[in-house]
């Protein structure tokens, strides 16, 4: 067990498993925009970085077809994709736990601010939380400026007892960054050789695992 006493959890593939909702979100958009996409891989490799940074680095979309992608992508999530999805195994309880020893509690996202509070309170974790940090507000985009902005705003000093924890590359340069300490979990949308290869301070590859060793 580590002792960890502020821990900042990313949302997406780390506390929610979302990827039918976001792959329906995806579908949706490619088919209004009538872009053909072989391979369900090209589609997983589209969740977890910024919507815009995803179509712009894998679907090689330009500037216009970005914003219409965007868009749409949002048309969809807002109204059902945001919904589908569930709480990995044991995430529900961990938070609980972490809350009653008193343990201060964050998420730092790259999902739309717009969506973040909704999200939330629909899977029932807000209760846990001290603050929030999503994109788009104040030209916040990558994860290390939204983990520095919840940082900033919590008057939080960078340690090692601060904890960045998160499935993907962005958490963990993102967290390093800011000199806090990271946690990479392999049972989210990231590649797991390359969060690896970051050199978190720890590595973990199932829900139930990070449970083990933060409470």
């Amino acid at each position: 067990m580590t002792q960890f006493s502020h821990l900042i959890f990313d949302l997406d593939g780390t506390l929610i498993n979302s990827k039918l909702g976001i792959n329906n979100s995806l579908d949706y958009m490619l088919s209004r925009m009538n872009v053909d996409v072989e391979g369900a891989a090209v589609v997983d490799s589209l969740i977890g970085p910024p919507i815009q940074d995803g179509l712009k680095n894998v679907l090689g979309f330009d500037a216009k077809q970005v914003e219409l992608g965007v868009r749409l992508f949002r048309e969809y999530y807002s109204q059902q994709g945001m919904y589908e999805g569930e709480l990995y195994p044991g995430i529900l309880e961990m938070l609980e736990e972490l809350y009653q020893q008193g343990k201060k509690l964050y998420v730092a996202t790259s999902k739309k601010d717009q969506f973040v509070g909704t999200v939330l309170r629909h899977f029932e974790l807000d209760r846990y939380l001290i603050d929030t940090q999503g994109s788009g507000g104040g030209g916040l985009h990558t994860k290390a400026g939204l983990i520095t902005a919840l940082m900033d705003r919590n008057q939080l000093i960078p340690s090692a007892d601060l904890v960045m924890i998160g499935d993907t590359r962005y958490d963990i340069v993102g967290g390093k960054a800011n000199e806090i300490s990271t946690i990479a979990v392999g049972y989210g949308f990231g590649d797991n050789e390359e969060l690896k290869s970051l050199d978190p301070d720890y590595f973990v590859e199932e829900a139930e695992d990070l449970y083990e060793l933060l409470v």
